[in-house]
């Protein structure tokens, strides 16, 4: 299983979901990702896409003021 990082902080919708779709393209199944965010619509767009396009939100934890980390299984 590998684990990769994105960082779509500072990134402006859709921006972060489109960036996130990408990156998990490449994943192979159980492969996780780790996505950094500072913004609470893309936090749900991103879980919402996630759930609907079959893979798994493992964790979601804030990480300061205003941050969330999510972690996505590639399924």
């Amino acid at each position: 299983m590998a684990v990769k990082n994105l960082d779509v902080r500072g990134e402006i919708c859709p921006d972060p979901l489109t960036l996130t779709m990408k990156e998990m393209e490449g994943l192979d199944p159980g492969d996780h990702l780790k996505v950094m965010l500072d913004s609470a619509m893309a936090l749900e767009t991103i879980s919402r896409w996630a759930q609907k396009a079959g893979h798994r939100v493992l964790e979601v934890q804030e990480a300061g003021p205003g941050q969330w980390e999510m972690t996505l299984e590639k399924r």
